[in-house]
């Protein structure tokens, strides 16, 4: 018996109520942190060498383009309905954690 949709589908609630926890608790640290790199990115100084934004957003694509294709295989229900209950539980922890957090 193949288990692994079962975990896909905690993990993406686990990820969901984490995120929500991270949004609720740090949301003015998140926004003191983006300042910070602002003015460090003003005045010329690097706290991360060699990463810009598109290297990252470019990276997130890839990865997420290149694994979008392992989901159906693994919730047998096919590709838009792997995505949508893996999206819909990840919503569902995420509003939890917002709430809860």
């Amino acid at each position: 018996m193949d288990i692994s949709g079962y975990i896909l589908l905690a993990i993406a609630l686990i990820d969901g109520l984490l995120f929500g926890l991270a949004i609720k608790k740090g949301i003015v640290s998140a926004i003191l942190l983006i300042i910070a790199f602002i003015l460090a990115g003003y005045a010329g100084l690097s706290f991360i060498p060699n990463i810009s934004t598109s290297k990252v957003i470019s990276y997130a694509t890839t990865f997420f383009y290149k694994n979008m294709s392992n989901a159906p295989g693994l919730l047998n229900l096919g590709h838009a309905g792997a995505v949508t209950i893996v999206l819909v539980l990840f919503l569902i922890g995420l509003g939890i954690g917002i709430w809860k957090g």
